[in-house]
C-alpha cells in the first residue's frame, strides 16, 4: 500500500523496475535473437551495479538510529528483504529465459553455445592451440596452501578466478588411493586480455561458441603438469566502495548517520559469487583462508559475470539488428573550426557519426591557432581517442587543462598510468575532489587569429568514453556562441582552482545552468512560470527525459503543476521517485520508459513557455547528487532548426506505441501499444529517420 502522504517511490525499487524492463526486453521474440542474450547481459550489469551501490547503503542505513529513520521516513531492513525477494525472482526469471528460451532458440537457428556441457572431443586440438596462443602467457596459478595469508588476494574486483581441487599424482601411485588431503589452487580468468567468447571452427553447418573459463577448465593439466584436477569451479570478489551517504541525504543527516556508524565500527561487506554446485568443502577451506562468513556466499547461477553477454560474439545478419548508416555532419578533409564558423553543429548521435567529435579534438591539436584547450574527463580509459588528442596538442605546445574524475573501475590500475602520461606531456590535470566532481561533458577551444581571439565550445549529453561505441543515444552540441564561451571560460577558471562551488556563489552564469550555481533555481523557476501561465488559462507544458529523477522538491514542484492543470510528460530510463496516476497529486502526469537498441542516455528539458518553448540539453540527472554535489551543465537549444528538430525527438518518444511502456503508481512496466488504427511509432527508428532525412552524406555504419 502506498503512503499518500510520503508520495515519493524509493529509488533501489525504482531501479529494480528497470531491470525487469530489460528482462522484457529479453524474452520480447520480435528483438533479433542476438540483441535478446545482449539484453540479459545489460540486466546482469545493472544488477550487479545495483548490489554494489544499494545493498552496501541500505546495510549501512539498518544500522542508524531508530529516530533518524523515523525521520528520513526510511525502513532499510523491510526494504532489503523487499529487494532480496525480487532480486530472487528476478534471477530465477533471468534462468529461464536463459536456459529455456534463448539457448534452445539458438540452436534452432544454428548457434551452439556450449553451456554446462562438456567441449567436444573433435575440437581438442583447437582448444588446445588456442590456449597456448591465446591464454596461457597470462595465467598467474597460485597454490592456496601453507600458512600464508591471502585476504588481500582478491581484493581487485576485476579479478575472476578458477578455483582448482587438485592432487600430486606420485603421491597416488604412492599410496594406490584417494584418500590423501586434496590441495587447491586459484588460476585467474584474463578477461582483460582475452574474449570471454571462443568462437571454435566450424562443425557442418552453424557456429560453436564456448565460454571461456572452459576453455581453460580443458586446459588444466598444462597449468598444473604432473597433478590430477578433480573439479574446478569460478569464484569472484566484491567489495563494494563505501556508500556515498553525502551523495543520498541532505547534509544534517549524512554527517549524522555517518557518525552512528563509526561509534559501530561498520565495514562495507565483502561480496563473493561462486558458481551454482560448489561444493561445501570447497566454501570452508576458502572461508577460512580468506575470511568469509560461510552465508556469506551467493550463486547467481550456473556462470558467473553474466554481464559479458553484452559483448557477445556477431552472429550474421538474421540475428542482429540490421546496419544503420551514421551520417556525417562534417567532410573528413575540412577544418572543424572552419566549419563552425559558417553555424553550430548539433549531432545526434549514434545516428549522426561521432566523426566530427573526434576532428574537434585532433583538429585542435594540430592547428597552429589554437592556444589553449581546456577539458573535463568523465571516467574515461587511457585508450580513449581524447587522451591521445590531448597529449599531442600538449606536445605541439598547446595549453592544456584537463579536469579529471576517475573511473573507480579503473583508479587502482590503469588510471594512475595515463594520467602520469598526461603530466608529462604538459597537461595540466585537476583531479576530482569529494567536495568538487565533475559530471559535465564540456570542452573549451582557444584560437588566436588575426582579428583576435576565437573560441569554440564542446557541450554533450553523455561522457566521451560512451561516444565512439555507438551504443548509447545521446546529443552533443558544438558552437561558437559567445554567451555560451563566455560562461564555459569562466566556469573552466573556476574548475582551474579545485575549490568547493559554496565560494564562488557569485559567478555569472546566466546562459548556461551550472548546478551548484543558478541550475536548481532556474528550474524551479521555469516551473514556476508553467504553473502561473497554467492559472492564467494558458496551455503549459512540461516534457522531461531523464535517466534519474529523484530530488523531492523538484518532484513536489511537478505535483503542484500537475494539480493545476500543466501537462507534465516525463521519459525516465532509470530510477523515477515520482509516483504517477495519484488522485489528486499526479493524475496529470504521464511517466514512460523506453527501452531498445541503444541505451537511451541524453537528457532533453521542455517548457512551453507560452509559446516560446525553451529546450536544454543536459549531462545531469534531477537527483541531489547531481544539483548539490557535482557540477553539470544544462545549455539551451536557441536555433530554430534545432529547436524544431529537438521537439520531433521529443514527440517521437511521447508517441511511442512499440518500445515504450507506461509507469504505474507501482511502477510496473506497462506496455504502450498502438491502436488498430493508430500509426505505429517506435521513437528510435523515427530519429534515425529524422536523421536521414536531414543528412545526404552517410559516412560510416553501425551494428
Amino acid at each position: 500500500m502506498l503512503d499518500v502522504s510520503h508520495p515519493y517511490f524509493d529509488n533501489s525499487l525504482s531501479w529494480l523496475s528497470y531491470t525487469h524492463r530489460l528482462l522484457l526486453e529479453a524474452r520480447d521474440e520480435n528483438v533479433p535473437l542476438a540483441e535478446r542474450l545482449r539484453s540479459l547481459g545489460r540486466f546482469a550489469k545493472e544488477k550487479d551495479d545495483f548490489v554494489n551501490e544499494k545493498i552496501p547503503l541500505l546495510s549501512a542505513m539498518s544500522l542508524a538510529s531508530k529516530d533518524t529513520l523515523e525521520k528520513l521516513n526510511l525502513f532499510p531492513e523491510t526494504l532489503l528483504e523487499h529487494i532480496r525477494e525480487t532480486l530472487a525472482n528476478q534471477c530465477d526469471e533471468f534462468n529461464y529465459v536463459l536456459k529455456q528460451e534463448i539457448l534452445p532458440a539458438l540452436r534452432e537457428n544454428g548457434v551452439h553455445l556450449y553451456f554446462q556441457q562438456p567441449l567436444p572431443a573433435i575440437q581438442q586440438d583447437f582448444l588446445r592451440s588456442y590456449f597456448l596462443k591465446e591464454v596461457f602467457r597470462y595465467i598467474q596459478p597460485l597454490f592456496l596452501t601453507g600458512r600464508k595469508p591471502f585476504k588481500s588476494f582478491f581484493s581487485d574486483p576485476s579479478l575472476f578466478q578458477l578455483i582448482v581441487r587438485l592432487k600430486k599424482e606420485n603421491a597416488m601411485e604412492n599410496t594406490g588411493t584417494d584418500s590423501d588431503e586434496f590441495m587447491f589452487a586459484s588460476v585467474n580468468i584474463p578477461l582483460e586480455h582475452t574474449t570471454r567468447f571462443v568462437e571454435l571452427p566450424e562443425q557442418g553447418a552453424g557456429k560453436h561458441i564456448a565460454f571461456l573459463e572452459d576453455v581453460i577448465r580443458c586446459n588444466l593439466d598444462l597449468v598444473f603438469a604432473g597433478f590430477k584436477v578433480y573439479e574446478s569451479f569460478c569464484l569472484r570478489f566484491e567489495r563494494p566502495s563505501a556508500p556515498e551517504l553525502d551523495d543520498e541525504l541532505i547534509p544534517l543527516y549524512a554527517s549524522r548517520v555517518a557518525r552512528q556508524l563509526e561509534k559501530q565500527n561498520f565495514v562495507v561487506p565483502q561480496i563473493v559469487y561462486c558458481e551454482k554446485g560448489m561444493p561445501d568443502q570447497m566454501k570452508h577451506f576458502l572461508s577460512e583462508r580468506f575470511d568469509i562468513p560461510m552465508d556469506g556466499w551467493i550463486a547467481p547461477g550456473d556462470y558467473l559475470h553474466y554481464s559479458s553477454f553484452t559483448t557477445f560474439p556477431a552472429l550474421g545478419k538474421r540475428l542482429e539488428y540490421p546496419l544503420q548508416k551514421q551520417f556525417s555532419l562534417v567532410e573528413p578533409t575540412t577544418n572543424i573550426f572552419e566549419a563552425l564558423q559558417g553555424g553550430d553543429q548539433l549531432l545526434h548521435l549514434p545516428y549522426h557519426s561521432h566523426w566530427p567529435i573526434v576532428k574537434f579534438f585532433n583538429d585542435a591539436a594540430i592547428d597552429p591557432f589554437v592556444k589553449e584547450i581546456h577539458v573535463s574527463l568523465y571516467k574515461i580509459s587511457g585508450q580513449s581517442f581524447l587522451v591521445n588528442s590531448l597529449i599531442s596538442a600538449a606536445r605541439n605546445g598547446k595549453k592544456v587543462l584537463a579536469f579529471v574524475e576517475l573511473n573507480p573501475k579503473l583508479s587502482d590500475l590503469e588510471s594512475p598510468v595515463w594520467a602520469k602520461k598526461m603530466k608529462d606531456a604538459g597537461i595540466k590535470v585537476v583531479f576530482s575532489t569529494p567536495g568538487l566532481k565533475v559530471h559535465a561533458k564540456i570542452a573549451l577551444i582557444k584560437r588566436k587569429v588575426k582579428k583576435g581571439w576565437e573560441r569554440y565550445a564542446y557541450l554533450g549529453t553523455g561522457g566521451f568514453y560512451r561516444l565512439t561505441a555507438n551504443e548509447s543515444v545521446d546529443h552533443v552540441l558544438l558552437t561558437s556562441q559567445t554567451e555560451i564561451c563566455n560562461e564555459l571560460e569562466l566556469l573552466f577558471a573556476y574548475l582551474a582552482t579545485g575549490q568547493e562551488a559554496k565560494k564562488y556563489k557569485y559567478l555569472p552564469f546566466n546562459t548556461l545552468h551550472v548546478s551548484q550555481f543558478n541550475m536548481y533555481r532556474r528550474l524551479i523557476e521555469m516551473i514556476d512560470r508553467e504553473i502561473q501561465h497554467s492559472k492564467m488559462g494558458k496551455k503549459a507544458v512540461i516534457v522531461i527525459k531523464i535517466n534519474q529523477l529523484q530530488d523531492k522538491q523538484i518532484i513536489d514542484k511537478l505535483y503542484h503543476a500537475a494539480r493545476v492543470g500543466v501537462s507534465v510528460t516525463l521519459v525516465v530510463n532509470n530510477c523515477l521517485c515520482l509516483i504517477p496516476d495519484l488522485p489528486t497529486i499526479s493524475e496529470n502526469i504521464t511517466a514512460l520508459r523506453i527501452v531498445d537498441r541503444y541505451h537511451e542516455n541524453s537528457r532533453i528539458f521542455y517548457f512551453l513557455n507560452d509559446g516560446l518553448e525553451d529546450i536544454f540539453l543536459s549531462s545531469g540527472d534531477w537527483t541531489h547528487r547531481n544539483f548539490h554535489r557535482r557540477i553539470d551543465v544544462a545549455f539551451p537549444v536557441t536555433g530554430a532548426a534545432f529547436k524544431k528538430q529537438l521537439k520531433q525527438v521529443i514527440g517521437n518518444y511521447i508517441n511511442d506505441n512499440q518500445k515504450a511502456v507506461r509507469l504505474d503508481v507501482y511502477q510496473n512496466n506497462v506496455p504502450v501499444v498502438a491502436g488498430s488504427t493508430e500509426q505505429k511509432i517506435r521513437a528510435q527508428e523515427a530519429n534515425y529517420k529524422l536523421v536521414e532525412r536531414q543528412e545526404l552524406r552517410p559516412a560510416f555504419t553501425s551494428r
